[in-house]
């Protein structure tokens, strides 16, 4: 906590400001700054330049700052310079809503004042971070973009190094290839964000000739080519340049090593998974939450559950990604015991569940066959925890009823559910139907999913092998005609949930 001696004490206005300033540049908390910003409003210099700088610079981009608190203070300012509208603009192009940032822009402009290069290098990172749905982002870019010629900055290379990165995340490799050529002295930056830019667009046979063709390479290019691969299931070569990356001398990050063992995960190699593992903890990554995860995640895919425990038992800090993934492996493994255990540890160390976690569970009771536990859960998770069931959840449920025969039940639930069902779960009653051999229902089923989906043969099939163990072959026959009329085809079937997709906590229907 700063000290500050009482305002009779400091000897001069200059002195008092001196200190004032130096404080607000070295403090540490936004109470300190809060606590020197009561001392210039003691001693009128709340509206001295330097102090009043030093105050805005903190309360905006410092990682201890309030940008609210910094916006209050840029209120105050009569007449603010182009130095303040940039620190505010860096502070937004930073933060949750970077959108902000196009607003001072557009309210600088129209107070006349004159922006400078360091003002387009924060306002087009803000529009970087934009999100697609934000009202301001079509204009937005294009508008920034026009501006920067027209105040004459397209031949700083900071700047036009912001403009390939904003176009390399957008996923525009043309227009980012375009500010490319026209920039004087490119340097690794820049072709870093033309490479980026290549991936993201899913050109990887292109991004491969630019890689090929720096003549420098710094970690973000390596993890740029190594991601692109990892996540285009091109794992082989993602892991081949891993290794030349290191055999280079250059560092890996965080996200080339989550990249890597992607790549092991889609390969299901876990020889090279251990080596990856041993790697990360020789050079000091074994801290990083994210890897922890991934490689919790890749062991159980390969089905190496003792070392599943292994990483997870030895993190110092679990995340609810962590908690998440370890109880789908339970889960996925069969578990169930496991996976129960692990919910009430992470309630007992005050992690709040979410709708995954609900997800692995459901999955858990299924496999263990704790029909009645598990709809408690269900109900639990909607009623205690005000999470809204989605259709995966739904779709657990009924397997689970499925399963144990209680047809009816299942069938009341779908058609009681407040969101769209789908054929996919309607497929899961219909063929706990045929298991049952519940011909009534099994009815009443397909009426449902050929009207979600009349072009899937595999649904006319299991109903017309229904009424064939009930010894119904007219039916039968009728359900073969009925197929043939419709034009539906069998496609290869496939699982309704891929419960074992953990990252980022993603389930999808299938």
């Amino acid at each position: 906590m700063v000290r500050l001696p009482p305002p009779q004490q400091w000897q001069a206005t200059t002195n008092i400001a001196a200190t004032l300033a130096g404080m607000a540049e070295s403090c540490a908390s936004m109470a300190d700054l809060k606590r020197i910003h009561a001392y210039a409003l003691r001693t009128h210099l709340h509206q001295h330049a330097v102090v009043l700088g030093k105050m805005f610079r903190f309360a905006a981009v410092s990682p201890g700052g309030d940008l609210f608190y910094a916006h209050r203070l840029f209120s105050q300012i009569q007449e603010p310079t182009t130095f303040f509208y940039n620190i505010l603009i860096r502070g937004y192009s930073k933060s949750s809503s970077p959108s902000h940032s196009i607003q001072l822009f557009n309210q600088m402009r129209q107070s006349s004042v004159t922006p400078d290069e360091y003002t387009f290098n924060f306002l087009i990172k803000s529009r970087s971070r934009m999100k697609l749905t934000d009202p301001l982002l079509v204009s937005a870019s294009d508008e920034i973009h026009g501006a920067v010629f027209k105040f004459g900055f397209s031949s700083h290379l900071f700047v036009d190094n912001a403009l390939i990165h904003l176009y390399a995340v957008r996923g525009m490799p043309l227009l980012a290839r375009r500010v490319f050529e026209e920039t004087v002295g490119v340097d690794v930056v820049s072709w870093s964000g033309l490479l980026v830019a290549y991936v993201r667009a899913g050109e990887l046979e292109v991004a491969r000739r630019v890689f090929d063709e720096m003549p420098e390479r710094d970690v973000v290019s390596w993890t740029a080519m190594i991601s692109g691969y990892s996540q285009a299931k091109h794992s082989t070569e993602a892991l081949d340049l891993f290794w030349e990356m290191t055999h280079a001398g250059v560092g890996p990050d965080e996200v080339t090593m989550v990249s890597v063992i992607s790549a092991c995960t889609n390969l299901g190699d876990v020889e090279t998974g251990r080596v990856i593992h041993q790697y990360i903890y020789e050079n000091g990554f074994g801290w990083m939450v994210s890897l922890c995860n991934a490689l919790i995640d890749m062991f159980a895919k390969c089905g190496c559950m003792a070392e599943t425990w292994l990483v997870f038992n030895n993190m110092n800090r679990k995340s609810l990604v962590t908690w998440n993934t370890m109880i789908t492996a339970s889960a996925n493994h069969g578990n169930a015991d496991d996976a129960l255990k692990l919910f009430e540890w992470m309630r007992s160390s005050g992690v709040v569940p979410d709708s995954v976690t609900f997800l692995a569970l459901l999955v858990a009771y299924t496999h263990k066959g704790l029909v009645d536990e598990g709809v408690r859960i269900f109900e639990s998770m909607q009623r205690d925890y005000g999470i809204e069931a989605r259709i995966e959840h739904y779709g657990c449920v009924v397997d689970m009823l499925g399963r144990a025969g209680r047809l009816e039940e299942a069938y009341n639930l779908l058609t009681n559910m407040p969101i769209p069902s789908n054929d996919v779960v309607w497929g899961a009653l219909l063929g706990a139907c045929r298991i049952y051999g519940d011909v009534d229902m099994g009815e009443k089923v397909i009426k449902k999913v050929l009207e979600l989906k009349p072009d899937e043969g595999g649904y006319y099939i299991l109903l017309r092998d229904m009424y064939n163990a009930a010894g119904r072959t007219v039916e039968a026959h009728g359900m073969r005609e009925a197929m043939l009329a419709s034009g539906a085809t069998k496609i290869p079937g496939c699982s309704w949930v891929d419960a074992s997709r953990v990252e980022e906590g993603k389930y999808q229907i299938l």
